[in-house]
């Protein structure tokens, strides 16, 4: 627990974020014709991996009641 809050909440509002900036960067590449294609294909594997970490430890909070 960071502040009293739950890893699972923190994580929720990292893969958010990540993946709005990847939206924002997919947006940027195919209307704005930016050569920001590289950084989305950054945000979209790391978008991927904090979402299947939080998967995770909300699976854990939510069927065992461990907290993170």
């Amino acid at each position: 627990m960071i502040l009293g809050i739950p890893l699972a909440v923190w994580l929720g509002i990292l893969t958010f974020f990540s993946l709005a900036t990847t939206a924002s960067l997919g947006v940027a590449f195919h209307v704005f014709h930016k050569n920001v294609f590289k950084y989305h294909r950054i945000f979209a594997f790391t978008t991927i991996g904090i979402a299947t970490f939080h998967a995770i430890v909300a699976f854990l909070l939510w069927f065992f009641g461990v907290m993170l």
